[in-house]
C-alpha cells in the first residue's frame, strides 16, 4: 500500500510530488479516485526509488514523469482535440495485445487499461496515422517542388520533428500529427527543402517561403506545440 494525499486543481495533467511529509498527487479535479490509484501504482518504482533517495527538508517533483491520460480525456490530432474513448470493438486478442484506431473524430481504444497502456496505445494510433498521412504531403509538395525523395518514414525519435539524409531520405516523428494541418505542410516543404540546400541560409528560406509563405507563423505554432508536448511529457528533452 503506497500512502499519497491527493490534492486536486485544475491542472490537466496528474503529477507526483514527494516532500518531507510523504508523496502527494497533484491531480485535474475530474479524475477519480480509482484512476490516480491505478496511476500511483503504475508508478510504484519512481516512488520508491525518490522517496529513500530524498535529502531531509527537501523534495522531488514528478511532473512529466506523472503525465497521465485516461478515457475521456483528449488529445490533439492535426490541430483539433479529439476524445479518448473506451470501445467493446477493441477487444483484446492475445495478452498485452491492446488495440486502438482513429474513427469519426475520436480515438477508439481497448476498454480499462491503465494509464501507461493507454498512452502506448495512442502513441501506436498516432504513428500509425503519420505513416498514412506523411507520404502524400510529400508526394504533393515534391511534384510541386520538382523533387523526387527516395523515401519517407515515421520514426520514434524525440530530438526534432522531420529529417533529411543525404540520400534524399526523410523522416517524420510521430508526434507531427499533434499539429495542424498548416504546420504539417511548412515541415513537409522545411525538409523537402533540404534535398536543395543541407543548411538553412537565406537560399533555404527562400526555397521554403515560396511554397509556404506564410512559414515563419507555422514555425511559432511549432514552438508552441514543442512546448506543450514537452509539459506533457511525451518526450523527455527538446
Amino acid at each position: 500500500m503506497i500512502r499519497y494525499k491527493t490534492i486536486r486543481s485544475n491542472r490537466k495533467t496528474l503529477a507526483l510530488h514527494i516532500t518531507a511529509r510523504g508523496l502527494e498527487v497533484r491531480a485535474p479535479m475530474q479524475i477519480s479516485d480509482r484512476y490516480i490509484e491505478q496511476f500511483v501504482m503504475s508508478k510504484e518504482r519512481w516512488i520508491s526509488k525518490h522517496l529513500g533517495e530524498m535529502p531531509c527538508g527537501q523534495g522531488v517533483s514528478g511532473d512529466g514523469v506523472g503525465f497521465a491520460l485516461g478515457y475521456g480525456d483528449s488529445v490533439l490530432f492535426r490541430g483539433e482535440e479529439r476524445p479518448i474513448i473506451g470501445s467493446h470493438e477493441m477487444s483484446v486478442s492475445k495478452p498485452g495485445r491492446a488495440k486502438g484506431i482513429y474513427r469519426d473524430g475520436a480515438f477508439l481504444i481497448t476498454e480499462n487499461l491503465p494509464p501507461d497502456s493507454i498512452r502506448f496505445v495512442l502513441s501506436r494510433v498516432l504513428k500509425r496515422e503519420a505513416g498514412a498521412h506523411m507520404p502524400q504531403r510529400v508526394s504533393h509538395y515534391a511534384a510541386l517542388m520538382g523533387l523526387e525523395p527516395e523515401s519517407v518514414s515515421i520514426t520514434t525519435a524525440f530530438g526534432r520533428w522531420g529529417s533529411c539524409s543525404a540520400q534524399k531520405r526523410i523522416h517524420f516523428a510521430w508526434m507531427l500529427m499533434m499539429a495542424d494541418d498548416e504546420v504539417i505542410d511548412y515541415i513537409t516543404v522545411h525538409e523537402l527543402a533540404h534535398m536543395v540546400h543541407a543548411d538553412h541560409s537565406t537560399d533555404f528560406y527562400n526555397l521554403v517561403k515560396k511554397f509556404c509563405p506564410d512559414y515563419q507563423a507555422q514555425r511559432k505554432k511549432l514552438r508552441g506545440l514543442g512546448r506543450r508536448v514537452d509539459s506533457e511529457g511525451w518526450k523527455p528533452a527538446r
